[in-house]
This record gives structure tokens, C-alpha cells and sequence, in this order.
């Protein structure tokens, strides 16, 4: 695995378009430089580069930073790095899906309805309502003339 230089984790972000907190607060803090990034899906991410300029030595401390701080592959990275190509990264399917249920309807789909946790991924807002009203409507039992 080759190792980047504090400099391509900067050329990295730069090219992605991560937000500088120190720069937008106009103050240094420490010894990093602090990032941020808001992905497609909404997902908030941070980072933190050093000010000084040697490489990062422990290949396992890179995989840690590629996984969860800038949440790609190496491919990504180094394509970013060595030719300016920003990473692909997932879009959701619809606003939906990253607004997700409810938190009180998740928990009266589970508690009441009687649905298992692991069937409401991927239930749209607009599928968990109607579960909801076709489960209240059975309880009610047939309408009154």
C-alpha cells in the first residue's frame, strides 16, 4: 500500500471540496487542521491533517483513515490525489429514504403492529404510514353507516 504525505491528504480534501474549519473560524487549533464534508446522502464526515509535511508512516493508520474518516477506497483516494477526480459516492434513491421513518411510527410498527426491527430498512416514510392506517383500519373493524 503506498503511503501519502500529510500534503496528498490535503490535495485529497481539496479536490473533494471538504470544508476547512480553521480556515472558516480564521483561528489555528493545535497541531491539525480540522475537516468536514456532508456527502450526497447526508452523512457528515471529519478529518484531521497534521501541519507538518512527512508521510503517514503506519499503513494501518491509512486503512483506519480511508474506512472511517473519508469512508472511500484507496483507488478513490490516490484517483483523487493523482488526477483531481472526485469520488463517487452514493446517492439515496429519493428524499425519502434519507429522511427515514418516524422514530414514533418505527416504534409503533414495532410495539404495536408487531413488526421485527430488521423489516423496517428500507420502509419509506410514505410505505411505514400505510402499514400504520391499514393496522389502525383492521382494529376499528368495519365502519358504521
Amino acid at each position: 500500500m503506498r503511503q501519502p504525505t500529510l500534503k496528498e491528504l490535503r490535495r485529497f480534501v481539496e479536490v473533494e471540496g471538504w470544508e476547512d474549519k480553521d480556515a472558516k473560524s480564521g483561528k489555528s487549533k493545535g497541531d491539525h487542521h480540522r475537516y468536514v464534508f456532508t456527502t450526497p446522502a447526508g452523512e457528515r464526515l471529519y478529518t484531521r491533517i497534521s501541519h507538518g509535511k512527512d508521510e503517514i508512516r503506519s499503513p494501518k493508520l491509512f486503512a483506519t483513515i480511508l474506512k472511517d474518516q473519508l469512508c472511500i477506497d484507496e483507488e478513490q483516494f490516490w484517483n483523487a490525489v493523482d488526477n483531481g477526480v472526485k469520488p463517487k459516492r452514493p446517492m439515496p434513491e429519493s428524499i425519502e429514504e434519507r429522511v427515514g421513518i418516524d422514530a414514533k411510527l418505527a416504534r409503533n410498527l414495532v410495539n404495536k403492529v408487531g413488526m421485527a426491527e430488521k423489516d423496517l430498512v428500507g420502509l419509506t416514510q410514505a410505505d411505514a404510514v400505510k402499514i400504520w392506517h391499514d393496522w389502525l383500519s383492521s382494529k376499528q373493524g368495519p365502519s358504521a353507516p
